[in-house]
């Protein structure tokens, strides 16, 4: 089951990271753009959450 503020929660993340770079952030966490493109479709067919 979906937890209520999930997509708040990811909008929200996304927003921050967007602040000054998405790449920037995810390079910070060591998450490469490839790893991002699945976690992201993730999101969309698993929950619907388009990031």
């Amino acid at each position: 089951m979906k937890p209520n503020k999930l997509e708040t929660f990811i909008y929200a993340l996304m927003k921050e990271a967007r602040r000054a770079s998405l790449m920037d952030f995810l390079e910070e966490w060591d998450v490469s753009e490839e790893e991002y493109e699945a976690i992201e479709e993730w999101f969309k067919n698993e929950l619907g959450i388009k990031l």
